[in-house]
C-alpha cells in the first residue's frame, strides 16, 4: 500500500467568510453617508429656512384693509369699549374685541369693573375730537364694521394698546407690547369678551379678518412648513 499525505479541505456550513469591509479614513463603506441622501436633506432644510422666513414676514405684514364701502365723520359716542355711536348709525370698531358692558376682571385680590373702564376709556379718546370712519361693509347684526381715528389716533389700536381691548383680527402686535407691559386687562386676571359672552348668553361673533390674498399665502407657507418638517423628522 502506497502512503501518501491526503489534503482535507474544511467547508464551513455557513459558506465561506465575506471579505471584511474596507475602511477607508476610519469609516467602514456600510457606515458612510449616501451622498444623493445627504444633499436632499440639506436641500429640504434649506427650504425649510426659507419658508420659515417667509411665514415670518408675512405675518408681519400690515393687515390691507376691505374695500372702503362709505365714511362717516363728527362728533361720535361710546356704546361700549369696542363700538360707538355716529350720525345715528352703530359701528363695531374693526380689528378689536373690549370687555363687555356688565363684564369684570381681577388685579390679585380686587375685582374692578373692565367692561366700564373699557367705555371710559374709548369716551376719553374720542372726547373733544372729530372722529372719522373708514366702513368695511357689516358685521352679522346689521353694524358698520370700521376703522375709526379720532384725534389722529387710530382708535382701535389706542384701545389695543392701553389694554382695554383684545387683538380680534387686527392689532396683533399691540396686543403683545401690551401684554408685556402689564397694562388693562393684562395687570391680572380676566376672560376674553368672547368666551365672556358665550357664557353669559351675549352675542356670538367671528374675528375681523380682512379679505386678502397675503392671508392666504401665510397660510399656505405654514402648512409647507409643517410637511417638510414631518418629511425631515421622520426621515422621508
Amino acid at each position: 500500500m502506497r502512503s501518501g499525505k491526503r489534503r482535507f479541505r474544511i467547508i464551513s456550513g455557513a459558506g465561506a467568510r465575506p471579505p471584511a469591509p474596507r475602511r477607508r479614513f476610519g469609516f467602514s463603506r456600510s457606515t458612510a453617508v449616501e451622498p444623493g441622501r445627504d444633499s436632499g436633506m440639506m436641500g429640504g432644510w434649506m427650504f425649510l429656512i426659507l419658508l420659515s422666513i417667509g411665514a415670518y414676514v408675512a405675518a408681519n405684514l400690515p393687515p390691507p384693509e376691505r374695500a372702503v364701502t362709505g365714511e362717516l365723520q363728527g362728533a361720535a359716542t361710546a356704546s361700549d369699549g369696542d363700538s360707538l355711536r355716529l350720525d345715528g348709525r352703530r359701528i363695531r370698531l374693526e380689528g378689536i374685541d373690549a370687555p363687555e358692558i356688565g363684564q369684570t376682571c381681577r388685579r390679585g385680590e380686587a375685582i374692578w369693573d373692565c367692561g366700564g373702564d373699557a367705555r371710559q376709556h374709548l369716551k376719553t379718546l374720542t372726547s373733544g375730537f372729530t372722529t372719522a370712519c373708514r366702513l368695511h361693509g357689516h358685521d352679522r347684526y346689521g353694524r358698520d364694521l370700521g376703522v375709526c381715528e379720532a384725534g389722529q389716533r387710530d382708535l382701535g389700536r389706542e384701545m389695543v394698546l392701553s389694554g382695554y381691548a383684545v387683538s380680534y383680527g387686527r392689532y396683533q402686535n399691540e396686543e403683545e407690547a401690551a401684554r408685556e407691559g402689564g397694562v388693562g386687562v393684562w395687570s391680572g386676571d380676566f376672560v376674553q369678551p368672547q368666551e365672556w359672552r358665550r357664557s353669559n348668553g351675549g352675542a356670538e361673533e367671528t374675528p375681523h379678518e380682512a379679505d386678502n390674498w397675503s392671508g392666504l399665502i401665510l397660510q399656505w407657507l405654514e402648512e409647507q412648513v409643517r410637511v417638510i418638517f414631518r418629511r425631515l423628522v421622520n426621515g422621508g
